[in-house]
């Protein structure tokens, strides 16, 4: 199923193109985010997973900010994985050591409720430090995007659906970006999102 869904030509409709929904450029203001709020917590970047690495946009630009880091990008899609060299591993099921940061932008859509939450879990486990959390929403599907240029072919839950099960496992800091509950810094009032 998966290879049928995210083979050359969803990279290609996604990723390529004039049309395309993705811009390398939009990662490096993401990855200069993820560094400003690793310094300011000062939490040491050494291990980096991505799940949904996709085309490599947000790996080009997490080397930039982080280039001493161990960097492991994994997709389910066989054609990435050859293309870009990514490991073939589902965020819901993968197994691994916990990162210190660990990406997870635009996947969670594509699972069905189960798998969705179960995927949440895992993050949790493979998360010991920051965690980078984008999905399409139904507010967002709505709302916000160009519907012309996104996949629409998705789960779409709410943004409340997503944020009270992240909740249990994470600090909410701001745009996508999550502390594990399992880092017991202390953090101001004024510097948590929730």
């Amino acid at each position: 199923m998966f290879e049928e869904r995210f083979g050359r030509e969803f990279f290609r409709r996604f990723y390529q193109g004039r049309r395309r929904v993705a811009n390398p450029r939009d990662y490096q203001g993401r990855a200069h985010l993820l560094a400003g709020y690793s310094a300011f917590l000062q939490l040491p970047v050494r291990r980096i997973l991505e799940v949904g690495a996709g085309a490599g946009f947000f790996a080009r630009a997490l080397k930039t900010v982080f280039p001493r880091a161990h960097y492991l990008g994994t997709e389910v899609s066989a054609y990435a994985c050859q293309r870009y060299g990514w490991r073939v591993a589902s965020v819901s099921s993968i197994q691994a050591q916990p990162f210190d940061l660990v990406v997870c932008h635009d996947v969670l859509q594509y699972l069905a409720r189960a798998e969705a939450v179960d995927a949440i879990e895992n993050l949790a486990r493979l998360t010991r430090g920051l965690l980078f959390c984008t999905v399409l929403t139904r507010e967002d599907w709505w709302e916000r995007c160009d519907q012309a240029r996104t996949d629409g072919a998705v789960h779409l839950r709410s943004a409340a659906w997503y944020r009270q099960r992240l909740a249990v496992h994470f600090r909410r800091l701001g745009p996508g970006v999550y502390l594990s509950r399992q880092d017991s810094r202390v953090m101001f009032a004024l510097d948590n999102a929730d």
